[in-house]
């Protein structure tokens, strides 16, 4: 006999208008479905951390599903559990035995004959339709996760099929469309971006995937260099260009791990069904590295030559914000002119090069540090 729980909310009607009110039901629904699958284990699922000096709850349905989603988040977790500035319920069917609601939308997308489902969602996971609503909604095709955030009473759900099924990029940097809803309230945005540095700032390095942002980043580890990110971080310009540290993972390109060979011992144990990249997991082990984040001083362009030399070129600033905002906003739900604004503010304050880095990769740190001891005595 099926035991599963099936949340007991009725069956939401499709032939209506008003999405608001559907989003509304749905994310009421499937709250209530979290609360009745985690009571009985309140004491051991929970965890807080520190994100921009705020205080982020997760509330997991049970401690199953926690490797999934912590290794890349526990160098920023607190044992302050006073003014929560967002909590976040975490399950998935598989775990907790239950059957999520079909979402509303689902009466809105094109059901083709091969069972795909066209019309409704777009490569970046925006719900076409219901993006009006106050809560934000997201859907991950690949990651089948739903990501809802009401920022009325600043509470966030994540949702998956099954988390075992979740891709290398989603364990690797987990929750990030949830978090970025919240840090736009903040004046702040997720960059696709690495980010390294030391006590009084540090670089931004941008680009699309391939580019070397993770193998500048990571061959900085071995150089005393601050790190705060190899793929993502959160930066704002106001009142100063800075980045921070949200997760302490790095992805590498198999082909290139011969490059990190620093880092090996690192390697996550969680079997993605998507590894496209090999995922490791900084902390604890870089520890006294990994920085909660520093003032920006600049902006790297990171560009493979295969020549045995490195070297910094002067960089254009339509290039510098082409290289930032393209390769974020494909990738985050809702993204649009808050980072174009946030991104065009860090473009016209910081200077910005190429960086041309060979096959003697420690001269990319050795590059860095320079770079920021003559921009030691800029004042923001």
């Amino acid at each position: 006999m099926d035991k599963r729980v099936v949340s007991q909310e009725p069956l939401i009607p499709i032939d209506t208008n008003n999405k608001n009110e559907l989003l509304d039901i749905y994310f009421n629904s499937a709250v209530k479905l979290f609360n009745s699958i985690q009571k009985d284990n309140d004491k051991n699922s929970r965890e807080h951390f520190t994100l921009c000096g705020s205080s982020i709850e997760l509330v997991f349905a049970n401690e199953q599903l926690m490797p999934y989603i912590m290794p890349a988040l526990k160098h920023l977790s607190s044992l302050s559990t006073k003014n929560t500035s967002l909590k976040i319920f975490i399950w998935d069917d598989f775990t907790t035995n239950t059957v999520m609601s079909q979402p509303p939308w689902f009466g809105y997308a094109v059901h083709k004959k091969t069972g795909d489902i066209e019309g409704v969602y777009t490569n970046r996971g925006d719900i076409k339709g219901f993006n009006g609503s106050e809560i934000k909604t997201a859907y991950n095709w690949s990651a089948n996760a739903i990501s809802m955030y009401n920022p009325k009473n600043r509470v966030a759900l994540y949702w998956t099929r099954d988390i075992r099924m979740l891709p290398a990029y989603e364990t690797s940097a987990p929750l990030r469309t949830i978090l970025n809803w919240w840090a736009e309230e903040h004046n702040c945005h997720f960059a696709h971006g690495a980010a390294v540095g030391t006590s009084h700032g540090g670089v931004l390095l941008a680009g699309k995937g391939g580019s070397g942002k993770s193998t500048a980043a990571l061959a900085s580890l071995n150089s005393g260099l601050l790190y705060v990110s190899d793929d993502y971080c959160l930066v704002t310009a106001d009142p100063f260009p800075a980045a921070h540290s949200v997760f302490s993972s790095a992805k590498v390109d198999p082909n290139n791990i011969f490059r990190v060979a620093h880092i090996a011992n690192m390697r996550s144990n969680i079997k993605n069904i998507e590894d496209e990249k090999a995922v490791f997991f900084l902390y604890p082990q870089f520890a006294e590295q990994i920085t909660t984040g520093f003032p920006l001083r600049a902006i790297l362009l990171p560009s493979i030559t295969g020549k045995h030399d490195s070297e910094l070129l002067p960089a254009s600033k339509k290039d510098c914000l082409k290289a930032l905002t393209l390769s974020t906003m494909c990738q985050f739900p809702g993204a649009g002119k808050k980072v174009v604004n946030i991104m065009l503010r860090l473009v016209e304050t910081l200077p910005c090069y190429w960086l041309h880095f060979g096959t003697d990769l420690t001269q990319v740190p050795n590059l860095i540090y320079n770079l920021l001891e003559k921009t030691k005595n800029i004042q923001q």
